[in-house]
């Protein structure tokens, strides 16, 4: 879950909107040999899928006993954060290898730091073990693994910018991004022009919950709306 303070208020953004979004943006995307690109639909499920793991998780948002307020994806406990993963990928690896091996480096990617961490090592290996399997699946080699995960990198990082607020800009080979008042600035400008779309989102009250019953129940009272966003040229 990705949650913003926001006033008085907590806004509440899923994963898996997340992920949507990112996936919108890039199927717009009209840069980089993305149009012409022989995998596209491919990438852009998985894109859109990178955080499927996460989707039981934000169904029913845990309270963070140090802050009172919902647990985040940053803060989010060891245990059920390893099998956010297990999920992510063992739900495509029977029948779409390649959405599987994306994940799977993605989980790489992210938690490399973690390596030598317990609970860390047994699921990185095995996703480690998993990747040549799953790229022979895929017909598709190491090398243009790592192409295509730089889409996927580019417009999670984006998209998180976006849900999170972040003021900080976003520098890639090639591309700079900021996010300002509803605004994502690009440069250069990688879509066929400016465009808009919506973010489903919560808004709870910023206030310190006594447990998780509590949390749900002011879920279930709370109304979905749209973060409305527009992406132009920077």
């Amino acid at each position: 879950m990705i949650v913003v303070e926001d006033g008085s208020s907590l806004l509440l953004v899923t994963q898996p909107d997340h992920a949507h979004f990112a996936a919108e943006l890039l199927a717009l995307w009209r840069a980089d040999g993305l149009p012409e690109h022989p995998r596209r639909e491919r990438l852009l499920q998985a894109v859109r899928e990178h955080d499927n793991g996460w989707q039981e998780a934000d169904s029913a948002p845990r309270v963070d006993p140090a802050t009172g307020r919902p647990h985040s994806f940053l803060s989010f406990p060891l245990a059920p954060r390893l099998e956010v993963w297990e999920r992510g990928t063992e739900r495509f690896l029977a029948e779409q290898p390649y959405v599987a091996l994306l994940i799977a480096h993605h989980a790489l990617a992210l938690h490399h730091q973690e390596r030598q961490e317990p609970g860390w090592i047994e699921l990185l290996d095995r996703l480690e073990e998993s990747r040549e399997e799953l790229e022979e699946r895929a017909g598709i080699t190491a090398e243009q693994v790592t192409q295509d995960y730089r889409f996927l990198e580019l417009v999670d990082v984006l998209s998180l910018t976006v849900c999170n607020q972040w003021p900080q800009p976003v520098e890639r080979p090639g591309i700079h991004g900021f996010y300002e008042g509803g605004h994502l600035h690009l440069d250069p400008f990688p879509l066929a022009g400016a465009t808009s779309f919506e973010i489903p989102l919560r808004r709870l009250p910023d206030r310190p919950y006594v447990g998780d019953a509590d949390l749900g129940g002011e879920l279930a009272s709370a109304r979905w709306k749209h973060k409305k966003i527009k992406v132009i040229p920077a």
